[in-house]
């Protein structure tokens, strides 16, 4: 049958890469390959990339016009993402022109810290074998690359520079959890790799450096493609234009609302206002964080909004002091697939001898961050994601969806009467605007339009950002192209799709229906959402009909 076909297809296309990249498995919580790293050879990559190019061979010899409507998803779902991953190795090429070899190695290691699924003295036993495989994998990485860009070099340099920081507290925290040959064999473990890695550090400085091409943006042809892969549903043009529309309306509601926090306030000055509002200590930043995020989600429980899974958590913590050296203010940490208990973390770094940091916890800023990252927001929707049985959905990971719904969520709570205050809504309206600027750097930059110089200045311009934070968000917009613009336009087609379903449900549409559709169908590219409620609102349809 097809729709077994499909099933059994996203199953080997899973099973296979937990074998092959031991990060994954790590990720959506198959920890048998803990202490294992990838191969980082130019073989491995294109083993890899045959074998993608196989699976989609044999997903498209499946009719997909005789599936099921949710098997009919799962196969355009596998296909986005094997496209997708076909383009990135074979015309993006990231892989042999950016050395990346010290971020994958940060990558290996970080989440056994941040995910507490077993106890310390276990994950550092993994991350004590990563570590011990790590120098072999540094140095398979070296024959990749081939055509190095000079921007990409310099990020991974940098990289390399602040990894064995990461090492020594990886060590300090050893020494205190460890003893015995365990301890020895994390503190020589911790050695051999950051020599590796500053080693790794010089190579890019004295080898890759000199032959590195001076290019910014991958070209509009490519990004072009590149859009059109993401299945979007917008031609760049039109993404562009949404982009100029939003920092068009919300830089002149800035004004509005400004006046409404303090009559006659300018922007400025409001700004000034909001980010005064502030606990005294940072005791009472981390509670009142905590008392947030409990009083969305009670709202959202109260007003019907959405359906809570019953075996979810969401703990604030103040983040350990091992970690905050790498998590300068705050972080989130994801339920896994596979883990049983569906628990998230949200971490907040001490300000301990930067009391001025304490601004950066408003009372609006963090009510705000409430919605975002946990309910109805991040939280919430990674938690209702990983609950989805299909395995095709596991390789589902739109940005549009994802960082889309986040972003939705503000606006949409704010509407229902979740924190009523003024000053939310002045931190929401900073936020799209600097989202807006996202858009319009993410094309300009990619199509050869806008100079690195340019867009660190429309950051810093519109958007109010320091320059130096502004200078390291340009550097990521270099190597996620179309990455950046998906945030606000997720929230975008959010809206649109909620027009929509709304118009063809008429009396039918309820906020709870179109949330949890959204909620429990994965990380879907909004292609195949679309299809998602065309079906459900058949089939309501179907029994409205019935009843009758």
């Amino acid at each position: 049958m097809p729709d077994a076909d499909v099933d059994a297809l996203a199953k080997e296309v899973v099973d296979w890469y937990v074998e092959w990249n031991p990060i994954f498995a790590t990720y959506i919580g198959i920890h048998g390959r803990d202490h294992l790293m990838p191969r980082g050879t130019v073989d491995a990559e294109l083993e890899e990339r045959a074998r993608i190019v196989e699976y989609l061979r044999r997903l498209e010899a499946i009719d997909r016009k005789g599936l099921s409507p949710g098997k009919r998803v799962d196969w355009g779902v596998m296909r986005n993402a094997f496209r997708l991953w076909i383009f990135g190795s074979e015309e993006l090429g990231l892989w042999q022109s950016m050395p990346q070899g010290a971020q994958t190695v940060g990558d290996a290691l970080f989440p056994l810290f941040m995910r507490a699924f077993a106890p310390l003295p276990r994950r550092l036993e993994s991350i004590i074998g990563r570590l011990e495989r790590s120098p072999a994998f540094l140095e398979e990485t070296k024959g990749r690359i081939r055509t190095p860009i000079k921007i990409w070099s310099e990020i991974s340099l940098e990289a390399a520079a602040r990894l064995p920081g990461f090492l020594q507290v990886i060590e300090a925290t050893g020494k205190e959890s460890l003893a015995g040959p365990d301890r020895g064999r994390l503190e020589e473990s911790v050695a051999k790799t950051g020599e590796a890695i500053r080693a790794y550090g010089k190579w890019i400085e004295s080898d890759v450096l000199p032959r590195s091409k001076d290019r910014v943006g991958i070209g509009g042809a490519k990004f072009r493609k590149l859009v059109r892969l993401r299945e979007l549903g917008l031609p760049v043009d039109e993404i562009y234009a949404v982009g100029k529309k939003y920092l068009r309306e919300s830089k002149r509601a800035l004004v509005e609302v400004a006046a409404a926090i303090r009559p006659g306030a300018s922007v400025e000055e409001a700004k000034e206002i909001v980010k005064s509002d502030h606990p005294a200590r940072f005791e009472e930043a981390l509670a009142y964080t905590a008392k947030a995020m409990a009083d969305a989600k009670a709202f959202i429980r109260q007003h019907d909004l959405a359906t809570i899974p019953a075996n979810e958590e969401l703990t604030v913590i103040e983040t350990p002091a091992y970690l905050r050296h790498v998590i300068p203010f705050a972080a989130y940490n994801s339920p896994a697939r596979f883990e049983s208990h569906k628990q998230g973390f949200y971490m907040v770094t001490p300000v301990e001898d930067k009391p001025e940091m304490l601004r950066e916890h408003s009372y609006a800023g963090t009510r705000n961050t409430a919605v975002h990252e946990g309910y109805p927001g991040h939280h919430l929707q990674l938690t209702c994601a990983t609950l989805n049985p299909s395995y095709a959905r596991i390789l589902a990971d739109a940005t549009e969806t994802t960082e889309g719904w986040a972003h939705y969520c503000e606006d949409m709570m704010k509407q229902e009467g979740f924190s009523a205050d003024p000053k939310t809504k002045f931190v929401q309206l900073l936020d799209q605007i600097w989202r807006a600027c996202r858009i319009l750097i993410d094309v300009d930059l990619h199509t050869g339009k806008m100079t690195f110089d340019e867009a660190v200045d429309l950051l810093v311009r519109e958007a109010g950002m320091e320059r130096p934070g502004a200078v390291a968000e340009v550097k990521r917009y270099t190597y996620n192209p179309a990455y950046q613009l998906s945030y606000l336009i997720g929230k975008h087609l959010i809206l649109e799709l909620r027009n929509d379903v709304r118009k063809r449900l008429g009396k039918s549409f309820s906020d709870k229906l179109f949330h949890d559709t959204i909620l429990y169908a994965g990380s879907l590219p909004m292609k195949y959402m679309h299809e998602v409620f065309d079906h459900k609102v058949r089939e309501l349809s179907k029994w409205q009909k019935g009843r009758l």
